[in-house]
């Protein structure tokens, strides 16, 4: 499986190779796993196709889930993220100041995409919640996530 290097991948995958373990990893497909609030101990997986290139790929997965947004939450959080694909580089560092929440809510995103998705997803980021984090670093993480290549890692044992 082809793994473009971002972020921390470049440090670990030279850690594994001091560790002599490169042999043993086992790179997964590319998704984004979430517990599901409302049924405990169930999971949903965004899958992201290896053979569609980075944001069409990202896109896929949104509209192929079927357990977590209904379809009118995909087409508001679609057309909610619409400035930030537009605008770019630029766009994405004048959200510094914006929290998630109050992002969401200025793009009409329903408060439930922000309740299924990005409680997690900024916790995983910053260990903090939607209503105190920038929205520019979920932006950034997106954009990264959105335009790498590969997946998570896993030992095998």
């Amino acid at each position: 499986m082809m793994m473009e290097t971002v972020g921390a991948y470049p440090n670990m995958q030279n850690l594994f190779g001091e560790l002599g373990i490169n042999d043993r990893l086992q790179w997964k497909e590319h998704s984004m796993i979430f517990a599901m609030t409302n049924k405990p101990g169930k999971f949903s997986r965004f899958d992201f196709p290896e053979v569609l290139p980075a944001l069409i790929n990202g896109m896929w997965a949104i509209l192929k889930n079927s357990e977590m947004l209904t379809w009118p939450e995909k087409i508001k959080f679609a057309i909610g993220l619409l400035p930030a694909i537009i605008g770019g580089q630029s766009y994405i560092e004048a959200q510094d100041g914006i929290t998630v929440k109050d992002w969401m809510r200025k793009q009409g995103v329903p408060d439930r995409v922000t309740d299924e998705v990005f409680i997690a997803m900024s916790k995983a980021l910053n260990f903090i919640n939607p209503d105190e984090l920038s929205m520019q670093c979920i932006l950034i993480a997106l954009n990264r996530f959105l335009q790498s290549q590969g997946g998570q890692v896993q030992l095998n044992s």
